[in-house]
């Protein structure tokens, strides 16, 4: 009996450590990126006053864990700067989109575990300041 409630224990705190060790940004994960795919944010026209996606970088990023998780992310343009989107939380698999109208095919982006109020998630202006290409 002692022994049984012990693995029980052991097997209970096992599991309470890793779910605090987990590391969310494991959670989020790249489905799809696409360049010079039409883009409803992004207005660049040619010559002949046609639409112009051709320099659009697209990204699909998936909640592939189980809990809610919170998503920045951030996006970078050709001429080095970053559009950045604003805090989302995401559930199990569900999904966002992020884009860059003249993108240069890079992008981060920061985790959290829904409501952690430990883990800061940094702001734009951090972000456009910390990564701003010199």
């Amino acid at each position: 009996m002692t022994r049984a409630l012990t693995l029980a224990i052991a097997f209970a705190a096992a599991a309470a450590a890793s779910a605090q060790d987990q590391s969310y940004a494991d959670c989020l994960v790249k489905t799809a990126s696409r360049w010079g795919a039409p883009c409803d944010h992004c207005e660049r026209y040619t010559d002949a006053f046609k639409r112009d996606w051709s320099g659009t970088y697209q990204i699909d990023l998936k909640n592939a864990c189980r809990e809610v998780i919170e998503v920045k992310v951030a996006v970078q343009e050709k001429n080095g700067n970053w559009r950045t989107f604003p805090v989302r939380a995401l559930g199990p698999e569900e999904s966002m989109h992020a884009y860059a109208c003249e993108g240069s095919g890079k992008y981060m982006y920061w985790v959290r575990r829904a409501n952690d109020t430990e883990i800061v998630l940094p702001t734009d202006r951090d972000i456009v300041s910390t990564y701003k290409v010199r």
